[in-house]
Formats: structure tokens, sequence, C-alpha cells
């Protein structure tokens, strides 16, 4: 036989056994896929024979798409913080506790605590609206922002705003602004949190897929006895170990559930159960 017609014989068994080797890829990704939908189907059935809870199929979410981070207080990033809020500090003690300068003064804690009082005329309005005017001045500190909330009350616009890491809400890493007479008079002690440096991948570990999560809800529903009738909504983000003294810190891949009756927080890698507040 010519080598030239050995040579397309065996460029077309090639091409076949590739053509073979894609299809059984293809088919077992498709088998995959047809599983995984299966078992998220079995989930919804699941709430609702054995709890009556509701879950249209269009709500529930991809897989989260995290992993673990770890937080290590950065006391310098911190004074830089201080002076962005600030101005030109005229006092940081050792402790990096409190800050004084131009502006007012601010205190920052181990733990991602802060608060700061400004001076009369250091952050006037200026025609802008205060969730705006919040966005901003928090991103100077690298406080990346989501508004929250906005009341008003006795005469004071009081801002809520949740951090996030590259568009990640930290679920329990919140900011209170409160507003006036058209300025900017306080960050509130007590309910404000901030991450206290850059996180950085802390291993591979995987979260729990929905399905676990939707029966580990399931079982904690019934175990407490809580009224739930409908889960309304799903969102991605971390929340920060509960150990948050230490350093560094952990920041743990999970969902903020919402139902009719509340809303909880699914803890991804330990698949704890928390309600909010």
């Amino acid at each position: 036989m010519e080598w030239s017609k050995l040579k397309n014989i065996i460029i077309i068994m090639l091409a076949a056994v590739n053509l073979f080797l894609l299809v059984l890829v293809v088919h077992r990704q498709w088998e995959s896929r047809s599983s995984y939908e299966s078992a998220r189907e079995d989930a919804l059935a699941v709430l609702w024979e054995t709890s009556r809870i509701r879950l249209e199929r269009e709500i529930l979410p991809e897989e989260l798409d995290l992993t673990p981070m770890s937080v290590t207080r950065d006391p310098e990033l911190e004074e830089t913080q201080a002076a962005a809020l600030l101005g030109e500090l005229t006092a940081s003690p050792p402790e990096a506790l409190r800050y004084v300068g131009a502006k007012g003064a601010a205190q920052f804690y181990v733990d991602g605590e802060f608060s700061a009082e400004f001076r009369t005329g250091a952050y006037p309005l200026a025609g802008a609206e205060p969730e705006e005017f919040a966005v901003d001045l928090l991103a100077t500190i690298g406080f990346e922002a989501q508004v929250m909330s906005t009341e008003e009350s006795g005469g004071e616009t009081v801002v809520t705003l949740r951090q996030c890491w590259e568009g990640t809400p930290v679920f329990d890493r919140t900011a209170v602004l409160v507003f006036r007479d058209e300025e900017l008079k306080s960050i509130q002690r007590n309910v404000s949190y901030r991450l206290t440096g850059i996180p950085k991948q802390e291993g591979m570990e995987q979260p729990m897929n929905l399905v676990t999560l939707l029966m580990r809800f399931v079982d904690y529903v019934n175990r407490n006895s809580r009224v739930c009738n409908e889960i309304t909504g799903f969102t991605a983000g971390y929340l920060l170990d509960s150990n948050a003294q230490s350093d560094p810190a952990l920041l743990i891949p999970a969902w903020y559930v919402t139902t009719d009756q509340g809303s909880y927080f699914w803890n991804a890698i330990t698949g704890e159960i928390t309600p909010e507040g």
C-alpha cells in the first residue's frame, strides 16, 4: 500500500478516535448535569412534601463560586484609612485605637469595629444625596459600599451600608453614617464594622452544594419549630468567622436567604443555619 494512502487511513482513524472521545466527554457532562438538575428538583420536592416550604425553580441560583479567605489586621492600612477620613493626623497612639485629625476623631478596633465624630463643616453634602456621599466617602478608606437602607427621623438621615469585597457582599461588615443639617456628623459606634486588612485566599475548601444546604435548612426548620412558608431569595457572599477577635480572621462563603418569615445566613462550609438578628 502506498504511504500516502496509509497516512490518510491513519488520519481518518485518529479523527474517528478524537470524535468518539469528544462524544464520550459530552455525554458524561450531560449525564452529570442531568443528575445535578434531578437532585435539585428532588430537593424542591422534599422542601414542599416534608415542610410545606415553597421554592420556585427559577429562584434557585447556581452554586457558590467562592472559597474561604483570611484577613490579617494591617496597622499601616488602618492609619492610612484614618488619615483619609480625618485629614492630617494630629494624634495616632501606639495602640492605634483613637486617631485625631483636622476633621475630627475616629476609633478603630481589632475586631473591625470603627466609629468617627466629625467637626462642623468637615463634610458638607454640598447638594449631594446622603447615599451617594456615603458610598464615595467610604471608598476613600477602601470600603466598597452597597447601600442597604436610609432612614429619616428627627432631622437626621441615617444611611446603612454593607461592605463588599470585589463586588461580593460581606454580610456582617456594615457602616452606619449619620447626617444632620446638610452635613455628615458621625459614623456610629457599635454597629459599624470593616475588614481590617486585604483578604487573601485561604486553601481550596469547596462550599457545600445547595441541595445539601436545602436539606440542612429543612432539618433546622423542623428541629427548631420555625415558621417558613416560602423561600424568596438567595444572595451569595461572605460571613466573618464568629471568632472575629482572632488574627487572621476567616471569611467564609455563605448564602443570605430571605423567606416570608425572616432571613437566614447559611454557612456554606459548616452548614450552620443562623437567623438574621
